[in-house]
């Protein structure tokens, strides 16, 4: 597991599946945008803290090196949304990675692959090139929107939208059948279009 815990997808697989269980979700209802306290989660600050607990005690059996979450962190972000959460937990147990992938103050001048996409990033990102046809969730596609900045929200129940302002056009997913090839393959040109922006 000491390999397994060195990955972006293993923390946040790990924290999409704690709260399958604890908010007892299906893993297509999981939206990073809301807070732990809020629909559809509906968890207490209390149990929100204990995650934090059970997740450090994961980390630290996985590596064997001791992470110790201060009161002060503990505090401050026991009311972020999931998305939020999950990108300020990885900065912690993945600081190599999880700055490159998140830093809000990289310069914006710099290339795109450096500034916004971190390794693990990139490797989510080359899975969803490798196999459009996989069996991607909505959630999957927020947590890549997420590390880009790129606004999404759920419209009607049945479908999400992506927008990012240097880019001229949106992506639409939906919420409830399969997410199919052509979805993917937009999602991918809106980031690509991203990049060449950026450039």
């Amino acid at each position: 597991m000491s390999e397994a815990a060195n990955t972006e997808a293993f923390w946040v697989g790990t924290i999409v599946d704690w709260l399958v269980k604890n908010a007892s979700l299906r893993k297509e209802r999981i939206d990073l945008t809301r807070k732990f306290t809020q629909e559809p989660y509906n968890l207490s600050a209390v149990r929100v803290l204990t995650m934090m607990d059970e997740l450090v005690a994961l980390h630290n059996a996985g590596r064997g090196i001791r992470l110790v979450l201060s009161q002060n962190w503990r505090l401050a972000h026991r009311n972020d949304t999931v998305g939020d959460f999950i990108v300020a937990f990885l900065r912690l147990v993945l600081p190599d990675t999880g700055r490159a992938a998140t830093d809000k103050d990289a310069s914006s001048a710099g290339p795109m692959s450096e500034s916004r996409q971190g390794r693990p990033h990139n490797h989510r990102l080359e899975a969803l090139r490798a196999n459009p046809g996989g069996d991607w969730k909505p959630v999957d596609l927020e947590i890549i929107a997420s590390q880009y900045a790129m606004k999404f929200r759920k419209i009607t129940g049945t479908h999400e939208v992506f927008l990012h302002p240097s880019v001229p056009h949106c992506v639409t997913i939906p919420l409830k059948a399969r997410i199919r090839p052509p979805h993917v393959r937009a999602f991918l040109a809106m980031i690509d279009g991203m990049d060449e922006a950026a450039r």
